[in-house]
């Protein structure tokens, strides 16, 4: 098979490109409908599509022998763009029951259509693996260039994906991104026996899609439902960012005044100002949260997460003089301020109101001003999934380094203010308080429990929720006398004070002291870290089969490992089947081959999980973290699988290479975290480029395995590189979730080395395994115009 050209590479990159796009809108089209834990259970399984493709492709070659390798890539291309279409018409039609939302278990409805969802996911992304296994087996001459184009594709769909998303629904992005498939499809037509007819194939389908995406774009053809609220409640607007879905609701005659606002599966009051007067405590039912405000009253406050208005309007009515707000989506407060604005009084742009867009750590870590109080109410980060999703992802506002963050920027008695709902995931108010106190005590305060009060009040929908106020100086008894006086007056009860009362867990949590307390309960509530940043998992390991009493049923811990155990099951299978019912006279590889192929799989995903999230805060916004990592570090993978046959494709350069990733990676376990703490009050632009400098340095080094390992096992076993595609794939779909049981248990620290544990087991591999090639294994290669041609 002579080299692919430029031409194929192209249609290559476009399809890789569009396959990570794909994966990415599809997560936030399922995150509209579904709670994160499920969404995530659905992409996870489906992407087991991309390895079934790579054994598809070992179990039958024969069937891509009939026709030549660029008319398959464009059949299957085709195949690909059409299957786009369809999951996005059928995705948003499937009515997914609600059984799953707190406190209930999925109904057998909700399982059924879950499971359609992943099956119509995995579709698509079967078919994408086909068509980069279709070139991986047959451009092995000249795997440098092709594996390079499948990287630097994927970081180019990483780098547009989220500005697409900005402008672009999720659902009609879908049909979109089935449009520049089929235009891979029509230039892999280009030339080649049958390529005529597979032009004008390509050509409809290509015609097709572009009608149905502009049906998207200007039709209801991929809308979705707006079903959250029945009654009164009028869809007012819908707004669609690379972060959430967010919807406006106003309310109808009879029904008082308001509105709400729904992101994802999380929503938030939008309180009305009715004859110019702004809702009180009273109205907005946020008694607890108001006695920080009132105390503090002609100050400055900052509020992280805005929500529908209700913190803003109660620190304006307690009496507070200045508020700044850091909101993390945009369209929440463009919504509220103007779609809205009729009624809610636009709080975000009020006077003495001051609205910042970003991650409220990272925008807070750049600035020097001192706050009365920093007020935090129900606040979730990263995306607006439900709250029980987070113990999935990471919430860098409540951690020990984010709090003592907090203290830093408040004045010498400000008062830093969290609330959280009683019982949602879990104690959540009590681990506030936990972590409160161990964030003083870490600063040098001897006795934390001085500095810290809880408050407790209920909600406009009668739940219970706690406010958890914290100091860096002990409250004096004046103060404390001051502080109960409101609380009485606004319906709160004292649960945790210096000097008493102390009631319910707080009581236990001052007779064991918070230490004892954190490792004795029931739930894990103790501190969370910027290495495990997972506030809302609070399940101990050994508690998942045994459940505490008032756990969720649907408990997103238990769906990980679940998911996990699934993928393992499968990725065994997988792993194990060719091989026994597909041995083939001196064509089968033996297993011990396949294992360099898993290693850099997991290794490199493990990489992946920890960089992305490592970055959020320094970055600013978790979309900058997603877009910059991927496309740094896929980019610049490519760039070293492109250069590795000018290094030399055999041993002496993989084990340099190897070593060195490995090196890197056991220094970025330790020196990362601090280096961008010291670095993150630079400019942006330093920032982006000591970003691009770090991940694309790590990106050069993992891009030289592959190209090395695919020539090595083509000397030993021509057939079976199908095979090793599917392995890798296999691997690296695993670890997705694996780094993220690894981060939630042992922290990311772990995972990163766990990361570079991987790379050891290829390095022990290519130091010890059989080296058997055309060219001595330390040698310098022949020209790839004279390595042998791949068998099929």
């Amino acid at each position: 098979m002579s080299r692919p050209g430029v031409r194929v590479l192209s249609a290559l990159a476009l399809v890789t490109g569009s396959s990570l796009t794909f994966q990415v809108a599809l997560t936030r089209t399922l995150a509209a409908q579904l709670a994160y834990h499920y969404g995530f259970l659905a992409i996870s399984l489906s992407l087991l599509g991309i390895g079934a493709a790579g054994l598809y492709v070992y179990a039958r070659p024969t069937w891509f022998e009939r026709r030549s390798v660029e008319i398959n890539m464009a059949t299957w291309s085709l195949i690909y763009a059409a299957l786009l279409v369809v999951l996005a018409l059928v995705i948003v039609r499937l009515h997914f029951s609600q059984g799953y939302q707190s406190g209930a278990g999925p109904s057998g409805n909700f399982a059924w259509t879950l499971a359609l969802a992943t099956v119509l996911a995995a579709l698509p992304a079967f078919a994408s693996g086909v068509v980069v296994t279709l070139a991986i087996r047959s451009y092995s001459a000249a795997i440098g260039s092709v594996y390079s184009a499948d990287l630097v594709g994927a970081g180019i769909g990483a780098l547009i994906s989220v500005p697409a998303m900005a402008i672009i629904k999720p659902p009609a992005l879908l049909v979109g991104l089935g449009v520049v498939v089929a235009a891979a499809a029509l230039l892999f037509a280009a030339s080649g026996a049958g390529a005529a007819r597979m032009r004008w194939t390509a050509g409809v389908g290509l015609v097709t899609a572009v009608v149905l995406f502009t049906l998207s774009l200007t039709t209801g053809l991929v809308a979705m439902p707006r079903n959250y609220f029945t009654g009164n409640h009028i869809s007012v607007s819908e707004k669609w960012t690379p972060l959430s879905r967010v919807l406006g609701y106003k309310v109808g005659p009879g029904r008082g005044s308001g509105g709400a606002i729904v992101y994802d599966q999380a929503w938030a009051p939008v309180p009305a100002v009715v004859n110019g007067k702004l809702p009180n405590w009273k109205d907005l039912s946020l008694g607890p949260q108001s006695v920080g405000f009132s105390l503090e009253r002609g100050g400055r406050a900052l509020i992280i997460g805005g929500g529908g208005g209700r913190d803003i309007y109660n620190a304006l009515s307690s009496g507070i003089g200045n508020v700044d707000v850091i909101e993390l989506n945009a369209a929440i407060r463009d919504l509220v301020d103007h779609q809205l604005g009729s009624f809610s009084g636009s709080p975000y742009s009020r006077p003495h109101v001051s609205t910042s867009i970003g991650d409220g750590r990272a925008v807070l870590a750049r600035r020097s001003t001192k706050y009365n109080e920093i007020h935090i109410g129900f606040t979730d980060t990263l995306s607006a999934d439900s709250a029980e999703g987070f113990a999935l992802t990471e919430s860098n506002l409540y951690t020990r380094e984010a709090f003592e963050e907090y203290f830093d920027h408040l004045d010498p008695n400000g008062i830093l203010s969290v609330s959280r709902l009683r019982h949602l995931v879990g104690p959540e108010a009590v681990r506030v308080t936990v972590l409160a106190l161990g964030a003083l005590q870490h600063r040098g305060i001897s006795n934390p429990e001085r500095n810290v009060v809880v408050l407790r009040g209920h909600d406009l929908l009668g739940s219970e929720f706690e406010t958890v106020l914290a100091r860096l100086r002990p409250w004096t008894p004046a103060e404390l006398d001051a502080l109960k006086t409101l609380a009485a007056q606004r319906n709160s009860s004292v649960m945790f004070a210096p000097g008493g009362p102390y009631d319910a867990e707080w009581a236990t949590i001052h007779t064991q002291g918070w230490q004892t307390f954190c490792k004795s309960y029931t739930y894990n509530v103790c501190p969370p870290t910027d290495d495990q940043p997972f506030f809302f998992s609070m399940r101990k390991l050994g508690s998942i089969l045994n459940p505490p009493a008032g756990a969720p049923k649907n408990d997103p811990v238990t769906i990980l490992l679940v998911t996990l155990l699934t993928l393992l099951g499968c990725g065994l299978v997988a792993f194990a089947a060719p091989l026994v019912l597909l041995r083939r006279s001196g064509g089968a590889p033996s297993a011990s081959s396949l294992v360099f192929f898993g290693a850099i799989g997991l290794g490199y995903l493990l990489t992946e999980i920890v960089l992305i999230q490592r970055f959020v805060l320094f970055l600013g916004f978790p979309t900058y973290s997603l877009s910059v990592v991927l496309f740094a570090l896929l980019t610049f993978s490519g760039v070293g699988a492109y250069m590795t046959p000018r290094f030399g494709l055999n041993r002496r350069v993989l084990l340099i290479g190897l070593t060195s990733a490995i090196g890197v990676l056991v220094v970025l376990a330790f020196a990362l975290q601090p280096l961008l703490a010291a670095l993150i009050r630079q400019p942006f632009a330093l920032r982006l480029l000591v970003s691009v400098v770090v991940i694309g340095g790590v990106g050069f080094l993992l891009g030289l395995a592959m190209p090395i390992g695919i020539h090595r096992l083509e000397a030993q076993f021509a057939t079976a590189i199908p095979y090793a595609w599917a392995v890798n794939g296999l691997a690296s779909v695993v670890a997705s979730v694996l780094g993220v049981a690894i981060a939630l248990f042992l922290g990311f620290r772990v995972a990163t080395l766990c990361g570079a544990l991987c790379y050891v087991v290829a390095a022990l591999h290519a130091a010890v395994g059989r080296w058997s090639s055309p060219i001595a294994a330390d040698e310098p290669p022949a020209p790839l115009a004279e390595a042998p041609v791949p068998v099929g």
